[in-house]
């Protein structure tokens, strides 16, 4: 059981509880939000993972581009494998700035975000 302070009397005590009620609940409604934050970016980084599968891509395999050249089989340099990519599979490619690598893609000058 919860210690409740400034416990003079029934009345103190049951006043230090409806504090720390409040107090916890505020808290609460922070997490909450945060749990379904953070729930939701598992779903969608798990439905990346299934759509990376069409390719044959492992979630290891995402780590450097040149990671997902050897995983496919495509010939690259560590200094070319994002332009092999681009250039293999531009729909792959956006995929990948979109759940494995920065949004942002020099080679096209944009950001590829929801």
């Amino acid at each position: 059981m919860a210690e409740a302070t400034n416990t003079k009397g029934l009345a103190g005590r049951i006043a230090a509880l409806e504090r720390r009620l409040v107090e916890l609940e505020a808290k609460l409604v922070e997490v909450q939000a945060e749990y379904s934050d953070t729930s939701h970016e598992l779903a969608e980084t798990r439905s990346f993972v299934r759509r990376l599968a069409d390719w044959g891509l492992k979630p290891a395999d995402t780590s450097t581009w040149i990671g997902v050249c050897n995983a496919v089989g495509w010939t690259a340099t560590t200094a070319n494998a994002h332009r092999a990519v681009r250039r293999e599979n531009p729909v792959l490619h956006v995929l990948l700035h979109r759940c494995a690598f920065d949004p942002y893609c020099s080679l096209d000058g944009v950001s590829y975000i929801d």
